[in-house]
């Protein structure tokens, strides 16, 4: 689940003012303003997409997702929520597609799931073991929350390699709801998420991965097909 606590209410105008004071523009007109920010990311001038962001608060995605969250560390600023003081014994917790589909599995995993629980309150409530020692017990798998602030290039950015279907399949659960919670905001945001927040192969034409997943033409195939070579 994710909230929007904060947030730039216009942030294509805003990149447009950013780019218009370097100019010496005219800032009082916003249609000026957002087509000069338009320009800018059509022209792949991004700096001026660090000035608008969004702050939200994002919860029931496992401490593993985030963890991969925390890799995009560019415009991105983050608090979670703290294992040393929080009591965590009867933690929610994130179960896989394939986990989910086979029996055997998903009873499995419930088991772990239960038993760490109990050792957990065992530790706290009957050994009084301190709360930010047992904390070590609790899984990857487990719900976090946490407070993200992030501007729109790092939001392009992640975007790029988050939405490729060889990304971590809960990362791409989360950027789909990221996606269409900030379409809501507003028409500026929906225009920025549909034209901008992509994956990297949708806006340049070809996948620049090692591994490709086959959705896309590689360098070498585009090269091949279209008979012309990169520099």
């Amino acid at each position: 689940m994710i909230q929007v606590l904060k947030y730039t209410s216009d942030p294509i105008n805003e990149m447009g003012k950013m780019a218009g004071i370097c100019w010496n523009a005219d800032l009082s007109d916003d249609d000026k303003n957002f087509k000069r920010g338009v320009e800018c990311l059509e022209s792949g001038h991004y700096r001026v997409s660090e000035y608008p962001d969004v702050t939200i608060q994002i919860e029931y995605y496992s401490a593993r997702m985030i963890r991969e969250l925390y890799t995009h560390i560019i415009g991105v600023t983050r608090l979670q929520e703290s294992t040393r003081y929080v009591e965590c014994g009867n933690f929610e917790y994130y179960v896989p597609n394939s986990i989910q589909k086979n029996r055997d599995a998903l009873n499995t995993y419930i088991e772990c799931m239960m038993e760490i629980q109990k050792s957990y309150k065992k530790l706290v409530e009957k050994i009084h073991i301190p709360v930010q020692d047992t904390a070590n017990l609790l899984p990857l798998g487990m719900f976090t929350k946490v407070v993200l602030k992030i501007n729109c290039r790092a939001l392009m950015h992640m975007a790029e390699i988050r939405t490729c279907t060889r990304a971590y399949e809960e990362f791409r659960k989360f950027m789909k709801e990221l996606i269409s919670v900030l379409s809501d905001l507003g028409n500026e945001w929906k225009y920025f998420c549909e034209n901008y927040m992509k994956t990297k192969c949708n806006k340049v034409g070809y996948c620049n991965e090692k591994n490709s997943c086959g959705k896309s033409y590689t360098k070498k195939e585009l090269e091949k097909e279209l008979n012309w070579g990169f520099k």
